[in-house]
């Protein structure tokens, strides 16, 4: 990337500090999630501390401000990239411009302590434990969101930190549209002769871990994930961080009694990672290196757990695999058998094995309280309750431990709110990608031969390179020609499950 403008250039001099210092601190809450002992949680919340308050002193930086500000005022003058860089900067940047370094420091060793009772609270299933960390997590975020600003609601503060516009109105606009027909075509599902609510294949099964491991290894290198440059470890949670151009790296988790699960999330996250590790290189160590937007992010990630790995043509090719790695326990069942498998619908507790009819209710679910406690309309002691009513609600269904309720999730104990909508845009955007794909190339075809690099091609060409040079909807009507729109994701849930359960939806 040619740079000829002097004020872009010294930003990006500057900009090159508070980028390796933000890979450090990604491989400390890489360290966090997969390897550090219970007792070493202080230590590492001040050490988290300490360089978050590093991070903040160099974008407020005054050569770094005043930098920033004049190519601020001269951005139309600029190229494309330079625009882009400006902007991104911009909106990055308003974090620690408008939070006081004190908040965010405190937040950051905040959400360090909180992640380890977390995982001590859901473990032995005592939300209590966890709760004065809650408390004080949803009081900083609503001091930043105060300090951020807003116009409407200060759930859109928070918003716009994870998904560049969005607003509580959009959010609220979006799931208007998704809950009713989802309720109703979950309710068709359950009333097929073809429903079934549990499956003997998972039933009193042992799937060795070391077994699932090689599987997901298999399938990661299908996709075209590079070993060279990362690894899969476990985590409580799964997840996938950006350590380096070269070092993405991912983390699984494990079920003996369900083979599936763990290869879902080792597609999942492969998704994410293929996305980071195919941005041009070009634009590494600057603004416009990374995914755009965790809603373009959560894109990738589900296009290649869903729209692929579920898909019927993929999991013919994978039918012997199966077979091959499960001998005793899949060897009578056949591809047709192995599709119903992996696309059983069925309401479930916990959001991240939840099915793709009901995922988004499980989001809905998360945004709604969210949205209430950031307003102050529900405290976090009434949280447990209020999770079991909106189970009730919308999956009917309730969970009888906090530990499959309100602790179930990673992310409240890790600080930020407002994270949660961008699972949604992401079910909505791979469903508009893989509609525009199918347009360009037969991707059944591929998928059932196990040929998976014409479709990382076309990821590659269409959103992966870019990295963040354009905004969501820019990319969005980029790659598809128009904006985001709710009603691709809902034609694909219809005509995918109505095949499946042979019903009309």
């Amino acid at each position: 990337m040619k740079i000829k403008d002097k004020i872009i250039k010294a930003l990006l001099e500057k900009y090159r500090e508070i980028y390796l210092l933000g890979r450090i601190n990604a491989l400390l809450s890489w360290d966090l999630n997969v390897n550090l002992p219970p007792k070493a949680s202080e230590g590492r919340a001040s050490q988290s501390a300490y360089l978050t308050k590093l991070i903040a002193e160099k974008w407020l930086d005054s050569e770094f401000r005043n930098l920033l500000e004049k190519a601020i005022i001269k951005q139309k003058s600029l190229k494309t990239e330079e625009r882009a860089i400006v902007r991104n900067l911009n909106w990055a940047g308003k974090y620690y411009l408008n939070v006081p370094k004190k908040v965010i420091i405190d937040f950051a060793q905040t959400s360090s302590r909180a992640f380890m009772v977390w995982q001590k609270a859901k473990t032995d299933d005592k939300f209590k434990d966890f709760l004065p960390h809650l408390k004080k997590l949803i009081s900083l975020n609503r001091e930043i969101a105060e300090h951020l600003g807003y116009k409407d609601n200060p759930y859109d503060a928070l918003l716009d930190l994870y998904e560049p516009g969005l607003t509580s109105k959009i959010c609220k606009g979006i799931f208007d549209k998704l809950q009713p027909e989802l309720t109703r075509v979950l309710a068709r599902i359950q009333k097929s002769e073809n429903y079934k609510d549990s499956s003997e294949l998972t039933e009193e099964k042992n799937y060795p871990i070391e077994v699932q491991k090689q599987l997901s290894i298999f399938v990661l290198k299908r996709m075209g994930y590079d070993f060279g440059a990362g690894r899969m470890d476990i985590s409580s949670h799964p997840f996938t961080d950006t350590l380096d151009r070269w070092d993405v790296r991912i983390t699984n988790r494990y079920k003996l009694s369900d083979f599936r699960e763990s290869l879902m999330v080792a597609m999942h996250e492969g998704g994410h990672a293929l996305y980071e590790l195919g941005v041009d290189g070009i634009y590494a160590g600057t603004p416009l290196d990374g995914g755009v937007s965790l809603g373009i992010h959560e894109s990738q990630s589900r296009f290649w757990e869903n729209q692929v790995g579920r898909s019927e043509s993929f999991l013919k090719f994978m039918t012997p695999v199966f077979q091959a790695f499960y001998p005793s326990e899949l060897s009578k069942i056949d591809s047709e058998g192995i599709f119903r498998l992996f696309n059983q619908v069925k309401p479930s507790l916990i959001r991240t094995e939840a099915d793709e009819v009901t995922y988004n209710l499980h989001i809905m679910l998360r945004f709604e309280l969210e949205e209430v406690m950031i307003n102050g309309r529900v405290m976090a002691d009434d949280l447990p309750e209020i999770w079991r009513q909106k189970m009730k609600k919308y999956l009917e269904i309730v969970p009888e431990t906090d530990r499959e309720g309100v602790l179930q999730d990673v992310h409240w104990s890790h600080g930020p709110m407002g994270y949660f909508p961008t699972y949604t845009l992401g079910n909505l955007y791979a469903a508009q990608f893989t509609a525009r794909m199918k347009k360009e190339i037969n991707i059944a075809d591929f998928c059932e031969k196990g040929e998976l690099g014409v479709i990382l091609s076309w990821l590659r060409a269409n959103i992966h390179r870019y990295g963040s040079l354009y905004w969501p909807d820019e990319l969005a009507q980029k790659a598809t020609g128009e904006a985001l729109n709710p009603r691709y994701f809902l034609e694909y849930i219809k005509e995918k499950y109505s095949k499946i359960y042979e019903v009309s939806l």
